[in-house]
């Protein structure tokens, strides 16, 4: 079966513990056998935006804007307890919170529905909903 090809890469914002393990198989089982895609890669793991003084998110966030898409897997936001156990620098933003930032972005709280876009599922009746909501976000 030939892959089908996107024109535009996207950039890939890895994420902090079993998100990656996750990550990786979905990649493996449901996008490369299908999709022939560039995929801009940025580790967004604690220890990486540590190491990097989290310049690692704002390059990200700068290529999301440039290429126009992102897929961005779970990151933790460490707090007090996270900073000791992995040794880390200093109490780092949340890479959320700084990708949203330099996006322009926003949090919503209540569903976005969609009531006019037409059904892909048959028998589906309820509003699509784009998006996932913020639980607890800073």
């Amino acid at each position: 079966m030939a892959k089908i090809k996107v024109s535009n890469p996207v950039v890939e914002l890895d994420g902090d513990e079993m998100t990656r393990i996750i990550w990786q198989h979905i990649k493996d089982k449901l996008i490369n056998p299908f999709l022939d895609v560039e995929l801009l890669y940025f580790d967004l793991g604690m220890e990486y935006r540590d190491e990097t003084n989290d310049q690692v998110t704002i390059d990200a966030a700068e290529a999301i804007k440039k290429v126009g898409v992102g897929v961005k897997c779970a990151t933790i936001t460490p707090d007090e307890a996270r900073v000791k156990e992995f040794g880390l620098k200093q109490m780092w933003k949340s890479p959320n919170g700084t990708i949203r930032n330099i996006l322009g972005g926003v949090i919503f709280r209540a569903p976005i529905s969609c009531k006019k876009e037409g059904r892909r599922v048959p028998g589906w009746h309820a509003p699509v909903t784009r998006g996932r909501n913020a639980n607890g976000a800073r």
